[in-house]
């Protein structure tokens, strides 16, 4: 299962070896000064945006890839009947994709970890203007 990892200044999407197949993408690495806002949904199809891309799709079992999105992007690695998602929403310019969401069973302490991951990163490069 995909998961979310903060880690050097990153969030990385971690994919499985068969993710990597299914979504045709490596692992997604983001800054942590492109995170705008966390956040978890019991629902996962309210993240979903946009028209399939690139991936895979299958109605209520697999959601997972690249979505366009009105002129962006974003990547998903949803597992319907797995659980509750992870939705960080990023700054467009600073990050390769609009979105990233991803199934996460304990979805609560991953956002929490992320934001704070993030404000942190925030500081530090402010402080070090």
């Amino acid at each position: 299962m995909a998961r979310l990892v903060v880690r050097k200044g990153e969030l990385i999407v971690r994919l499985s070896w068969w993710e990597k197949l299914a979504a045709r993408h490596g692992d997604i690495h983001v800054p942590l000064g492109a995170v705008e806002q966390v956040a978890a949904d019991p629902s996962w199809w309210r993240v979903l945006r946009g028209t399939q891309g690139r991936g895979t799709w299958i109605p209520d079992v697999l959601c997972i890839g690249v979505r366009d999105v009105s002129g962006t992007k974003d990547f998903v690695a949803l597992r319907p009947r797995s659980g509750p998602v992870i939705c960080v929403d990023l700054h467009a310019a600073a990050a390769p994709f609009a979105r990233v969401a991803v199934t996460d069973p304990v979805p609560d302490a991953t956002a929490a970890t992320i934001r704070t991951a993030a404000a942190r990163f925030l500081r530090g490069s402010q402080g070090a203007d």
